[in-house]
Order: C-alpha cells, then structure tokens, then sequence
C-alpha cells in the first residue's frame, strides 16, 4: 500500500490535482472505492484496476465532487492501485445524500448510482466461467439501523444455453426452470426482501411485539433519515416486509443447519388486474363533469348551478328562458319546444315509420286527423326524413344532440378487477371514459408506484400509451400494460402499428403458461360488469349517496362470497397491503 510521501510525490507532479484540497482528495479516494464493484464490471480479471474508470462514473464523480473531469482522470491514473486495495471505506449520510443527488441524473439505468449498490457476488459463472453480461439495474430501498436509504440492485445474465441463469445479490434463477436458488454461504448481512427493497438482516431481530408494531417503531424511531423524507412512501417499512424478513431469515438458517442449499420456485409472483367502464349511472348535475350531488331527483342542476335553469337548454344558446319555458324566444327554437311537448308526438313518430314501409294509418281510430301531418311538418320546418327520429339514421352518423331536455346522468363506472374476480375498486365517470380519467383513477387506486401491478388490462391500452408517452409519464414505466385478449383480436385493426407494437399480449411471455394458455384471465372485468350492469334499474334513480352506498355494499358481499369461494376450492386468496403515505 502506498505511504503518504508517495501519493503526494505523485500528485504534485500535476498542476491541476496541486490545487485540490485534503478533503477534496479524501472524498474523492473513498467515493471511488465504494464504486470498486462498478468499476469492474464485465472485467476478465478484477484483481488488478482497469487503465481509465467507466464514464458514466468519472461523470458522477466530477459532478458530486465539484472537480473537473480532466482532473479525476488524472487522480484515478495516479492513484488506482492504492485506492484498488483499500478496506471498504465509511461514508457520512450527507455524504450518501451526493450519491442521491448527482448518481441518478443519467437516463440510463444501467448507469445511474448510489452509495449501497448490490452486486451478485462474482461476475463469471460459476458453471460454465463465462463473463456474465445483461446486466439490468433496478432502485430499491434498503432498510438499515440508520435508518432507509435510496439504493440499486443489480443482475447479470450468463447467456451460454445449457446455463440460461441469472444472478441476484442473494441468490441465482434458472431461466427455464424457474427456480431460485440462494447460494451456499452463510445467511447473509444483507437479504434481497423483495424486488425493490433489501434489508440487513440483524433488523429481523424483534422484541415480543407484533410485525405491525416493529415496522412501527423502525419507521418512527430509529429511521431519521425516513422522517425527512415522509412524503416518500417508498422509505417505510411495512408490516408484510418484517414478516416476509423474519420468514426468510428463518428458512436459511434451517436449511444451513441441515447442510443444505435452500431452493424454492421461482414464478415471478405476478398480481394482474383488468380495467374496465360499465354503462351504469344515477342523475348528476347537467354542467360537464360537474361531481356536486343534486338535491332531489327532480333537478337538473345542482346547488351550485342552480341559475343555469333560466339558460335557454340549447347547447349553443345562452340567452335567457321565456317565462314558464326552457328556452329562449328564438322562433326555430320555440318550434322545436313546441313539438317536444306535444302530447301525441310518440304517436307520430310510429305512423311516420308506417309510411316508410307504405302502409297508412289513421291518426284516430275514428279516421279524423286532429292535426294534419303536412300541417305539423310545415310548423315544424321539417322534411320527409325527420332529423328527430332516432331510429331512422342518416347514412352520415349520428348527429349531436343540440338541447338538453332530459336529466344529464353519469357517464359509467369504472372498476378494476383483479384477475381472480375481486372488484378491487370502482369510480364514477361523470362526462366520458377519457384516457387521462382512467390514468387518474389508477393513480388514486395505486398511489404509490409500488402498488401497482405486474400487470393492468384495458381495452383501450394503446390510446393510454400514448398518451402517457406524450405526457412524458412514467408513473407505469414497470407495468405491463397490454389489451385484453378479447378486444384485441376484435376491436383493434391490424394497421394500427403502434397498437401492435405496444399492446399485443403475446409479446410478453410471462403472460402465457407452458401449455399455451393465458395465465391471467383478461375478461375478468367483463364477467363483473355483466353482474353489476344487473343493478341498473335498481339504481338509476338514486342520488349520488344512496347509489354509492348500495353498490359499494353490493360489491363488499360479491368480494366476500367470491374470497370464500376461492378458499374453499384451495386458491389461497389474501390481501396485499399498500405501502403507508404518512409516519
């Protein structure tokens, strides 16, 4: 090891590196030193330093230093060897906040950084010697006595075919075969708990108390890094990761004591949900997307719009009512108020059709006419082919509704079911099913990222893509997001690119089982809108708390009938809790 007579004989050969300070040059040794394992990724042999560091880590070490590049170039040419052979170093928590700072700042995952970086512990395989490559690098959080702190966890692939295996920090899987297999060593310091969080393994020890109660008492007593960050959920422990930690623990010091290896499968553990709209609403306030509840069922407005009922009801119209009337006093539109409140228009309508087909019909059994059809269609300003007869189309589509005589009611309800059946959850769309609604109303289910499913189907996946690209959203960047397999081969045209790109199901493997079947049944939302859609004239009356109320309920005793199903037939259902928001 070098002496400190030679590391400054070496340095002061160098203008540049003559300026740095002592504390520069000791931040500088031990941040490189912490990044030993980066550095010799994909080497042939890690005993002796490489000639130059990686880029992406001279970038992180002149922007967390505040030293120029030229100059860590040069530290490192003078000083790899020494630092090459140092212990593992210490470093401060505000020091560990730098690496937060300045280590993720690169678009690539595969070379964003921090303090705790967890490796496999070799970088050949120990089968068939090979390098080990593809590497794929996740953040994670990493529970410690001092508290959480931001880290990433990495994995390499060796890609020989007879191996087809990759390694994890704590353990290796067999590709094909899907089995985990944790390494033959003692029970490490450090336990891969989950995919996203580690946790070193003396937090397991805990007092006679409940897991609830331990992740409690780390979370506000021992974790004052987590207490400044207590809008990131992401820094709590919770309940299931003490009982997952504890459980773990406990297999492989069972499995040591017996001299054995601990194997178990490796299924990847998959949750996939489907979302879905359901045509089902209760009357709702006539201004667009307005959420305020009306006051009986009678109105058409609510409290707060109550004055829109003196607004002429032609959409494009905002002058005043007549008196006693609901629109204004243009002449076309009195016609058309005129016509709507005839009594006999329904029976109108049904003779017209007669016409089409060329049988006439009196307008009275008595064959007398109280009001001539030439005469009602000169008052009215209409020709042969009635523009208000819904069931005579043009060939151009449908037209837009131009008045708004009857009740505005809720657009339909949303639910995401999982794929064993559950309702998992359900909103209320008031004016459409719009893409940036169904990404809200995800968001509110699954508030934290973490939350979110392995997998979300949606008939309409592709336009959510999209738009979530637009938007530059990243808020799914690790869920699946295909279409059902339903919608997909019938309602999605082969000519859409992006579509077929994007959402087709079978891109994804982990989707399919080894005999060919979907794993996951995607049509679970359209059995259970089929069942709630049984309640519409049940609740197509209600206000806005009494139908919330009786579909919430309805829904508690569909989950609980189903749950006890499930149990009965051996599946093993359970709950997963949500990461907590607040200490």
């Amino acid at each position: 090891m070098a002496s400190i007579a030679q590391i400054f004989s070496v340095l002061s050969a160098s203008a540049e590196c003559t300026a740095l300070s002592l504390s520069d040059l000791d931040r500088f040794i031990r941040f490189t030193r912490c990044l030993k394992p980066e550095i010799a990724l994909g080497m042939q042999h890690s005993s002796a330093p490489p000639p130059f560091l990686p880029p992406h880590v001279a970038s992180f070490l002149s922007n967390a230093l505040d030293i120029h590049g030229a100059v860590v170039l040069k530290l490192w040419a003078f000083l790899r060897q020494y630092i090459w052979e140092l212990g593992e170093p210490s470093i401060e928590t505000t020091e560990c906040l730098l690496f937060d700072e300045h280590g993720s700042r690169t678009t690539k995952n595969h070379q964003r950084l921090a303090y705790y970086m967890f490796y496999p512990p070799f970088t050949k395989c120990p089968d068939c010697k090979k390098i080990l490559t593809h590497i794929s690098r996740i953040p994670v959080t990493f529970f410690t006595k001092d508290g959480p702190f931001s880290a990433y966890s990495n994995s390499l692939r060796c890609r020989t075919e007879s191996c087809e295996t990759r390694y994890y920090p704590n353990y290796s899987v067999k590709i094909k075969a899907k089995v985990r297999r944790y390494y033959d060593e003692a029970v490490p310091s450090i336990l891969h708990l989950e995919e996203h969080s580690f946790i070193q393994s003396a937090c397991t020890l805990f007092a006679w108390v409940s897991s609830q109660n331990c992740a409690l008492i780390y979370n506000h007593a021992l974790s004052p890094y987590g207490q400044k960050h207590v809008n990131e959920s992401k820094f709590m422990l919770t309940p299931t990761q003490v009982w997952r930690a504890f459980v773990l623990v406990s297999l492989l010091k069972d499995w040591r004591e017996r001299g054995c290896i601990l194997s178990v499968r490796d299924d990847g553990s998959l949750r996939a949900v489907v979302t879905d709209g359901v045509t089902l609403g209760h009357p709702c306030c006539k201004v667009h997307n307005c959420t305020e509840p009306l006051q009986n069922n009678h109105h058409h407005w609510c409290k707060t719009h109550m004055e829109q009922q003196h607004v002429c009801i032609i959409t494009d119209c905002n002058r005043p009512t007549r008196s006693g009337h609901r629109m204004c006093n243009d002449t076309a539109y009195c016609k058309y108020e005129e016509y709507q409140n005839l009594k006999g228009k329904g029976f109108f309508l049904l003779r017209k059709r007669l016409q089409r087909v060329g049988v006439q019909q009196p307008s009275t059994s008595l064959g007398l006419d109280s009001v001539a059809e030439e005469n009602l269609a000169e008052l009215l300003d209409i020709d042969g082919d009635d523009p208000i007869d819904p069931a005579h189309k043009s060939d151009n589509g449908n037209r837009p509704s131009k008045s708004m005589f009857a009740r505005r009611r809720t657009h339909n309800e949303q639910l995401v079911v999982c794929s064993c059946g559950i309702i998992s959850a359900r909103a209320t769309m008031f004016g459409a099913e719009a893409i940036s609604g169904v990404k809200d109303f995800l968001k509110s289910v699954y508030p934290n990222p973490n939350d979110l499913p392995n997998v979300i189907f949606y008939d309409n996946n592709c336009q959510l893509q999209a738009h979530l690209l637009a938007q530059n959203d990243e808020y799914f960047r690790g869920t699946m997001l295909p279409v059902d397999v339903f919608h997909f081969k019938l309602k999605h045209k082969q000519s859409d690119k992006f579509c077929q790109k994007h959402c087709n199901p079978l891109q994804w493997t982990e989707l399919v089982g080894k005999d060919g079947e979907w794993v996951f049944n995607s049509s679970a939302a359209e059995q259970a809108n089929v069942w709630i859609g049984g309640y519409q004239a049940i609740v197509r009356e209600m206000l806005y708390y009494t139908y919330n109320f009786f579909l919430d309920e309805m829904i508690k005793h569909r989950n609980a009938v189903l749950v006890a199903k499930l149990s009965r037939t051996n599946q093993a259902p359970y709950h997963i809790p949500s990461y907590p928001h607040t200490m």
